[in-house]
């Protein structure tokens, strides 16, 4: 969909959100908060879906943490919330960001650098994550750590382009300390939907219909799981979604058996589909759960 509440929410718990489920015949998440009712379905009493996917890593033994540079959970607390009374994970950085003296109008309208202080507000994000890795990488356990950055939602690409050669640095300093244990999943929830590229290019409708999304991993860990590590290079520019990257973080704590996904119910034709399994290559939107609206196969509509 067009905003972050419909793509983060089923990324980050494999569920759909309301307003994507009331559009698109969808399944929407039965914890959604009550407080958020949309008059048409009662909230459920069933606390059982209540998962983000950082509990499931907490729950194999991983130290998790959330970071973004802006003054909320992010989709977590937005239109569309599971009840996300508790910082979802054991560590978390966003208290810089609701200061007086951050600006975050400059989130979406003014194409200038975001600082926080005399340096950009992306900098201090980038070093907490450095360091969590690092504590717990010298205490001998696993850590997951998620990061969302908003200097790309900006229609003119002065944001974006302030971030690139730190962000660049970023992963080259994780991939130093952390080498061979160290996996990375890059993703924009979507694209630029407003602007000038968007309505002028072809270029930029494109980028709106398919967002980019790269992984790496480690080289020990894709030659002990070949199957997997085939598949994912088979899967490269076919057809997947938000729920699909869901399946993937799901299945990579049960390698190699299958993992544990929430209960959809759809046709096992229109499952999700974890990345290190075969993805049809001429898969369809309906089947990855893509509106029609958006749909990267069909010639996008303005």
């Amino acid at each position: 969909g067009s905003n972050s509440p419909r793509n983060q929410l089923p990324l980050l718990s494999g569920f759909s959100s309301r307003e994507y489920a009331s559009d698109w015949d969808g399944e929407a998440n039965p914890c959604l908060d009550s407080g958020y009712d949309d008059g048409r379905h009662l909230p459920s009493v069933n606390r059982s879906c209540e998962r983000w996917v950082f509990e499931r890593f907490a729950d194999r033994g991983y130290a998790t943490a959330f970071t973004t540079n802006m003054c909320d959970w992010g989709v977590m607390e937005e239109a569309h919330p599971l009840r996300t009374r508790r910082p979802p994970t054991h560590h978390a950085l966003l208290s810089p960001w609701c200061a007086d003296a951050y600006d975050a109008d400059k989130l979406y309208f003014r194409p200038v650098t975001r600082c926080l202080g005399d340096g950009p507000a992306h900098a201090p994000l980038l070093a907490y994550a450095r360091a969590f890795h690092a504590h717990y990488a010298a205490a001998g356990l696993p850590a997951l750590s998620w990061g969302v950055l908003l200097e790309g939602h900006e229609p003119t690409g002065v944001g974006a382009a302030s971030l690139d050669a730190d962000l660049a640095a970023h992963l080259g300093e994780l991939e130093r300390a952390h080498g061979e244990s160290l996996a990375l999943l890059l993703l924009s929830d979507h694209g630029i939907h407003y602007g000038q590229l968007f309505d002028t290019d072809p270029a930029g409708a494109r980028e709106h219909l398919a967002p980019p999304l790269y992984a790496a991993l480690p080289n020990r860990w894709l030659n002990e799981h070949p199957r997997a590590a085939a598949n994912l290079c088979a899967n490269r520019g076919r057809l997947v979604s938000p729920f699909d990257v869901h399946a993937t973080l799901a299945h990579l704590l049960a390698l190699p058996r299958a993992g544990e996904f929430p209960r959809w119910h759809r046709p096992a034709r229109h499952a999700p589909r974890s990345l290190f399994e075969p993805i049809p290559s001429q898969r369809t939107c309906e089947e990855a759960w893509v509106p029609r609206t958006h749909c990267p196969c069909s010639r996008p509509a303005r």
